[in-house]
């Protein structure tokens, strides 16, 4: 859907004296791809090491940690770090989809393109909602900031459960099934497979045995009730702040660089250059440069520099 409203801009009314950047290798296009795949990374990066160092955090390696059974691969996301790679995965794609829809002096100002305006809010709406939010069946759908309480409630929600990774209506397997699953195999459990949680239990360890309660702050915190994924309320603001500045940073890189002052400034160098380089006359044109002779400001296809 973004896609098709990044189309729906209108071109300006009045030509530009200078062409759309021409070539897909040109450094403009691929500063253009860069610099937001870069900035995206260093967000998650120090998203990660904040999270690292919460008292709260415990790793989860689905695979080994709690014997998760191949038909509940879609359940490998059940953990702290997944939450924050899904956010930022899908922030990534709907900026840089925005910031590219701006199209400099060839296109009417973005503002005018209400559909894209409108799918970008609501994208940012929703992410932050599933960062800052407490534990709901909104949240469980994508497993952020989810428990097991409204991941089995979660199943009522049949339209949107559509749009899930898998699990709804289902137990959370988050990084404290590790604890009841190790207590399980102490306390004798002898069947071929590793215990885990089911729906039909409610998702909790068998009665009569001997497990860390459900309301113990090893299993629950943060207001969430069994096995989660919640963040600590400070913590969820301050990723929020890493998120913002990634937002921030990537529109000024478009507005100001790759189409403000410093572009124009690039523009303005590469004229000079290519007076400098032509000299008077151009070969095999016959006509002075100053006369009738148009330089490309872009400077970004070096086959398209020069219009005669």
């Amino acid at each position: 859907v973004m896609v098709w409203t990044m189309t729906q801009s209108k071109p300006t009314k009045e030509l530009c004296s200078y062409r759309p950047t021409a070539t897909l290798l040109g450094l403009r296009t691929i500063a253009g791809i860069v610099f937001p795949y870069i900035t995206a990374i260093l967000a998650v990066v120090v998203a990660e090491a904040m999270l690292w160092s919460q008292p709260w955090y415990e790793q989860l390696k689905p695979l080994d940690d709690i014997h998760l059974l191949p038909s509940q691969w879609m359940l490998r996301g059940d953990n702290y770090d997944s939450a924050i790679g899904m956010i930022a995965l899908i922030l990534a794609l709907v900026n840089t989809a925005y910031v590219n829809t701006y199209g400099g002096r060839f296109r009417q100002n973005i503002l005018w393109n209400w559909k894209i305006n409108l799918v970008y809010a609501v994208f940012l709406f929703a992410l932050f909602w599933l960062l800052l939010t407490p534990a709901s069946e909104f949240n469980c759908i994508y497993r952020v900031n989810c428990d097991t309480k409204h991941s089995l409630q979660a199943g009522d929600l049949t339209v949107l459960a559509a749009f899930s990774a898998g699990g709804i209506g289902g137990c959370f397997l988050g990084p404290q099934v590790k604890i009841w699953q190790e207590e399980m195999t102490q306390a004798g459990w002898n069947k071929t497979e590793y215990w885990l949680p089911e729906p039909a239990h409610d998702c909790l360890p068998p009665l009569g045995t001997h497990t860390t309660p459900v309301e113990s702050p090893e299993i629950s915190n943060f207001g969430c009730v069994g096995p989660n994924n919640c963040y600590a309320p400070g913590f969820r603001w301050q990723v929020a702040i890493v998120f913002v500045a990634y937002i921030l940073i990537n529109h000024w890189f478009v507005k100001f660089v790759l189409q403000g002052p410093i572009s124009a400034t690039l523009r303005r160098r590469q004229k000079c250059g290519d007076r400098a380089l032509f000299g008077e006359t151009i070969e095999g044109s016959g006509q002075n440069f100053s006369e009738g002779v148009d330089v490309d400001e872009t400077a970004s296809d070096p086959d398209l520099q020069i219009r005669i």
